[in-house]
């Protein structure tokens, strides 16, 4: 018995909780939802204006590839990251995905005045 409902359960909760917390040092995250391991990440320009932001979806779609995670962007504007692993996925899993995905925002991008640009 591998028990995957009760481990999507729990890596689900501590996935979605390390995501909240980037949510707060980065502001081109508009949103975090989902249940279990079945959750978006919505980026905006603009926290106040909520304004779709689809490049910055794109750009750390394919920085994340380069890393060897693969998300893909979904929703009408296509601005909100999706995350489906397999049952399976583990907390060192959920752990990789939030440090790498954090390294992408802080490192990759300056952030000021709601704008995103690459650093150089």
């Amino acid at each position: 018995d591998e028990k995957l409902q009760a481990n999507a359960t729990t890596v689900g909760t501590a996935l979605k909780t390390g995501l909240d917390t980037l949510m707060r040092s980065h502001s081109c995250i508009g949103d975090v939802r989902g249940r279990g391991l079945f959750l978006g990440i919505e980026f905006v320009n603009s926290r106040e204006t909520l304004e779709p932001a689809p490049e910055i979806a794109q750009y750390v779609v394919a920085h994340l590839k380069k890393r060897g995670i693969l998300l893909s962007s979904d929703g009408p504007y296509h601005n909100v990251i999706k995350i489906k692993p397999p049952m399976s996925f583990s907390g060192s899993n959920a752990d990789r995905v939030i440090s790498e995905l954090d390294q992408v925002l802080a490192h990759d991008f300056v952030q000021g005045s709601g704008l995103i640009q690459p650093q150089d």
